[in-house]
């Protein structure tokens, strides 16, 4: 090795200016003609009866596009694969002007099936070779080698070196998967399988596949490479659509992600450093994408941890979304989860790493949040910065060539009989529509912008590969994309951002440094690249890295982490440069640093076992186009000295037939379930929520729990709630004539002395009437008359609080908001916006001054109330939604439900709405409507006519105008800062919107003495169509005068509450404080407090 003090070789290549003689562009990127490009390619398709979509469905996913420098002229030269047509060589001349040299390279390829290729220098000797996949309906199916001569032509030589995989095979990765320094090869392979094999196939295929049908492991061997796939762990059956590599979990150990379509799971191998993977997806996701397609690997949000994008075909307009999409039928969604094939959803995914537990990594979804969820038949998705500002774009490739899933079309069809000789017929009758790539710019913040149109990408194509490099080397990255029936593109990028350009070179047996992480800081950013090949759909990308820097003229350091684990950092680099950086001037690292998390702020412990356990109910039986389901709200729990013996114990409420549970601490901070003589009876009730309060004034805390559910008939006696009377010693009695005959599904109970009298009185919030979401139940104001020997609560009259029918209540909070010395009532829930009682000597009434109420419809979960910026007022912070579901708004474009009898069958009716485009339209699809309202069949035809139909036009404006109707004009979780004489709304940070905020617990958790905020939650019992809420792992808010509350990520924090959180509470085990969470159909979770 080199002297590592000496001096590393910097090649500065001076910034292209483009010439005075080009006119203006506004874009940020100008499609060029390939008159002035010379690249001429079109993935043609010729269908005949022999090759069409009946006989090979497969046939519209198109070919691959690489990039790399195949002549070492410094400039990326580009290879087009073709399906039907020959594969194509463009030698890079320099302006973007590109010279065909196919026919003389003797890399055209014969009859197969062309799909993805990579550029990679398999023989290192210095020059890129092109590895490409094959796959068709039959024939020769070998993939090949092809090795450069070094002088532009190649030699096919796959079967020389063991690569020639047999399999149906869509992309390959190179990378060095057991750090022996040379790389490896996996193959993904997509086994043609019928569109409408049933689970149990996938199933079977997945124990049993052919050696031809599973993805392949090649080990390098030094002259040859070996199959090692089963010994590997990497044996396997998936309709492997892309295969993408990258270290997901920072051990240095390359991982892959394999992308499937249909049913099939994902797979997430994580590196063993033994030779092995071990597969991780359900554990490290919440949710996959269902027709999974390509993958890009990359840091998105510049926090060091490598987050993916893996693509669907979910449309984004409502016509195409309702003519042509798949519906997600419930059947088929549960078979997919119980066959342990994890939760599947018809969207685009973006993946944000959030911790790393052990070696595990974490991913919480948030494309929806991200508006990147939905792009139609989405292929390709490539993370770059496009616009060269130290942030990652997104690029998407899409299209069909014909609409495969057009249900008019499909549903004809299946009346006809079909011979084969009218396939052909059949399949140029099927309907094509072409439609615009989507690209997006990184908002920084964890948004994108759909930048499509602005910056000139909005071409209607059928596209399938695509990638980028910098053609021209002026610092910016051109798109590079392989169409259908249509001339490839180019895109030159018009950026005058600065840029940092790196090249690496590596060592004799990885040349290219395939692997190496380079860190990028400067005086306002850093960014972390990894260098991988094989991205977004059958398609490489250069061995170049690019750096946008945006406006800043120096880069404080680059470092180069290699493949070998060594290391070399270079300090105080100019813009507008080429870093040539070679691993012999690197240095060994001391050993393995592990990030410091000694100052973590909270760690997960086990303590007990506890599972709450859901019932089994279908809500959707009765109310089929219910938005989620009300049967599965609990559990609540409660903490507190229960037995009066110093320390705290806690109460966690059951689902029906599951008892509630008393668990009391002993001396060694362990606990010992406490049963009673009501246990087993009381099963029969929904608990959903908990309050511990004297409210005999006996000196020791009494129980009041809250039933609900949805599985009851109204006014069933199950929905009453129950009060446990505590004798001090934690013997609990039932008190059955406690509390009136209130007969309301209820959510949560909230405390307070209103009326000054010296006792405790409550405020219980209805939830919803049981099989007639959205109709409110009743909420109570409960008035303490308890005696020394009888607890007793009454209902408030009217002339004290004339407000039973407030909305789906979900949480309410008192406080004094007005400083009058009086405890006010706010209340929020489903659908309301957040409503004041204002206190006036024991007295409510309505009070609107305080806010736009108008403005806060949401949907809200909790509520919790303090003086967090300490100026002598009482703040409140609310839990929404959240902005990360498929349910959205937009200044005056809301979410709305509409609930009548619009068919006159005695039997109320949901109708949910949103906006596309300005227009309102029905959120639910033909077949889901028409299942609640068959009518609806009869009015629209077929599936076209209903996806142009309007909201009025479905149900008519005058059945709209007289139903019950609700709407929402903001999901955003708040802080609202009092000011006197009113609140200010404040949204709280973006990692506080990933998901519904079921919770939230305040305490100064840094000791600088402003109460800081946890928050959690999530929303797993959404109907199937829509993705559940389950991007939150928690959250720690601290508060700041300034600033007010800012987030702490995971990563920093050490919280990580995942799972349905529906209740939190703090308790103190063995002098520590813990963190209770209580989770729905799942084990309650104890986090400690450092």
């Amino acid at each position: 090795m080199k002297n590592t003090n000496l001096l590393l070789t910097i090649a500065i290549i001076s910034l292209t200016v483009m010439s005075c003689d080009n006119p203006v562009n506004t874009n940020q990127f100008t499609l060029l003609s390939s008159t002035e490009t010379g690249v001429e390619f079109n993935n043609q398709l010729i269908e005949n009866n022999d090759m069409n979509y009946f006989t090979y469905p497969y046939i519209y996913m198109g070919g691959g596009v690489s990039v790399g420098d195949i002549n070492n002229d410094d400039l990326d030269d580009i290879f087009f694969t073709g399906n039907m047509v020959e594969n194509r060589l463009y030698l890079n001349k320099g302006n973007l002007q590109f010279e065909d040299i196919t026919f003389s390279s003797s890399i055209s390829g014969d009859k197969r099936w062309y799909t993805g290729s990579t550029m990679i220098d398999i023989n290192n000797d210095g020059y890129l070779d092109i590895y490409v996949s094959v796959a068709g309906l039959d024939g020769n199916k070998k993939n090949q080698l092809f090795i450069n001569n070094k002088d532009n032509t190649f030699t096919e030589k796959a079967e020389e070196y063991g690569i020639a995989d047999l399999g149906n095979s869509v992309q390959a990765t190179f990378f060095d998967y057991d750090k022996d320094g040379d790389l490896d090869l996996y193959v993904a392979n997509y086994p043609m399988t019928p569109f409408d094999a049933p689970h149990s196939y996938y199933y079977y295929k997945m124990q049993n596949q052919d050696d031809f049908e599973t993805d392949n492991l090649y080990r390098n061997d030094g002259s040859s490479f070996k199959i090692v796939t089963k010994e590997a762990g990497l044996r396997n059956y998936g309709l492997s659509l892309s295969a993408t590599v990258g270290d997901l979990n920072n051990d240095s150990y390359p991982d892959i992600y394999i992308s499937n379509d249909f049913s099939s799971p994902d797979f997430m191998y994580l590196n063993n450093k033994d030779g092995t993977f071990s597969e991780v997806v359900k554990e490290s996701t919440n949710h996959t994408s269902f027709y999974g397609m390509g993958v890009d690997i990359a840091d998105i949000n510049n926090d060091n941890l490598l987050d993916y994008i893996q693509v669907d075909m979910d449309a984004k307009d409502n016509r195409r979304s309702k003519a042509n999409m798949a519906s997600m039928n419930p059947d088929l969604f549960w078979s997919t989860v119980n066959y342990g094939f994890h939760y599947q959803y018809m969207h685009n995914t973006l993946q944000i790493n959030r911790t790393i537990n052990g070696n595990k990594p974490f991913f919480s979804n948030i494309s929806r949040l991200s508006g990147i969820s939905s792009t139609d038949w989405s292929w390709g998705p490539l993370l770059a910065d496009l616009d060269n500002d130290g942030w990652k774009d997104l690029f998407i490739s899409n299209g069909t060539r014909r609409e495969i899933n057009n249900k008019d079309f499909f549903n004809e069809l299946k009346l006809r009989p079909m011979a084969r000789d009218s396939f052909l017929y059949y399949t140029e009758k099927i309907p094509s529509e072409p439609i615009a790539n989507f690209t997006f710019r990184n908002n920084s913040d964890l948004t994108f912008t759909d930048v499509s149109e602005d910056w000139g990408l909005n071409q209607a194509n059928f596209s399938n590969g695509s990638t980028y490099a910098d053609l021209d080397n002026d610092g910016d990255l051109e798109l590079i994309v392989n169409n259908i029936d249509q001339e490839a593109q180019i895109y030159r990028n018009n950026s005058v951002n600065n840029y940092l350009k790196v090249r690496l070179i590596g060592s004799d047996l990885n040349p290219n440094a395939i692997g190496t992480r380079i860190y990028v800081e400067t005086a306002n950013n850093s960014q972390m690249q990894e260098l991988t090949l094989s991205r977004g759909f059958q398609s490489s990308v250069s061995t170049y890295l690019n750096f946008g820097l945006g406006n800043e003229s120096q880069v404080k350091s680059v470092k180069v982490i290699w493949p070998n684990g060594n290391y070399q950092v270079i300090e105080n680099v100019n813009a507008n440069t080429t870093l040539k950086l070679d691993i012999d001037n690197s240095q060994i690292q001391n050993s393995d640093q592990p990030e410091n998390q000694t100052n973590l702020y909270f760690e997960n412990k086990k303590i007990v076992e506890h599972r709450h356990i859901e019932n089994e109910f279908n809500d959707y039986n009765k109310e089929v186009l219910l938005p989620h389901e009300n049967s599965k709200l609990g559990p609540g729990v409660v903490t507190g000295d229960l037995n009066s013996d110093g320390l705290e114990d806690f109460v966690v409420g059951g689902a029906i037939n599951q008892p509630t549970s008393f668990y009391f601490q002993n001396s060694s901070g362990s606990f010992i379930k406490k049963s009673y003589p009501f246990s087993i009876s009381h099963s029969k009730y929904e608990d959903m929520d908990m309050i511990i309060e004297d409210f005999d004034k006996d000196g020791d805390p009494d129980l009041y729990i809250v039933s609900g559910g949805n599985e009851f008939d109204p006014n069933s006696p199950n929905l009453k709630d129950r009060v446990y009377i505590n004798d001090g010693r934690g013997n609990f009695k039932y008190s059955p004539n406690s509390l009136p005959n209130n007969y309301s599904s209820g959510m949560r109970v909230s405390s307070e002395d209103f009326d000054k009298d010296g006792d405790i009185d409550l405020f219980v919030g209805g939830r919803v009437v049981p099989g007639t979401y959205p109709m409110p139940a009743d909420s109570y104001l409960l008035i303490n008359e308890s005696t020394k020997n009888e607890i007793r609560f009454v209902n408030a009259d009217s002339s004290i609080f004339p407000f039973k029918d407030i909305g789906l209540v979900t949480s309410s909070v008192w406080l004094d908001y007005n400083n009058d010395n009086w405890k006010d009532l706010v209340v929020v829930g489903e659908w309301t916006p957040i409503k004041f009682f204002k206190n006036q000597n024991g007295k409510f009434s309505e009070d609107k001054s305080m806010i736009d109420e108008d403005s806060t419809r949401g949907w809200w979960y909790d509520i919790v109330a303090e003086d967090f910026d300490k100026d002598g007022d009482i703040d409140l912070v609310l839990g929404n939604l959240g902005n990360n579901y498929k349910y959205q708004t937009n200044g005056e474009e809301t979410f709305d439900i509409f609930y009548n009898d619009f068919d006159l069958n005695n039997s109320g009716d949901i109708v949910l709405s949103y906006f596309n485009d300005g227009e309102q339209f029905p959120l639910r699809g033909r077949q889901c409507s028409s299942d609640q309202i068959p009518a609806i069949k009869t009015k629209f035809k077929d599936y076209d006519a209903f996806s142009i139909a309007t909201l009025e036009d479905v149900y008519t404006k005058n059945a709209l105008d007289n139903s019950l109707h609700y709407y929402v004009k903001n999901f955003s979780s708040i802080y609202l800062e009092n000011t006197g004489n009113s609140f200010i709304i404040n949204e709280l940070p973006v990692l506080a919107q990933l998901s519904a905020v079921n919770k939230i617990l305040k305490k100064d958790i840094d000791g600088d003495g402003f109460l800081d905020i946890i928050v959690s939650g999530n929303m797993f019992n959404s109907e199937v169509e829509t993705p559940r809420n389950d991007a939150s792992v928690g959250v720690l808010l601290k508060f700041d005068p300034a600033s007010g509350f800012n987030a702490v990520t995971t990563k920093e924090s050490g919280l990580f509450l995942n799972g349905d959180i529906k209740d939190m509470e703090f308790i103190n085990i063995n002098e520590n404080e813990y963190i209770l969470s209580a989770k729905n159909n799942d084990l309650i979770e104890f986090t400690r407090i450092k």
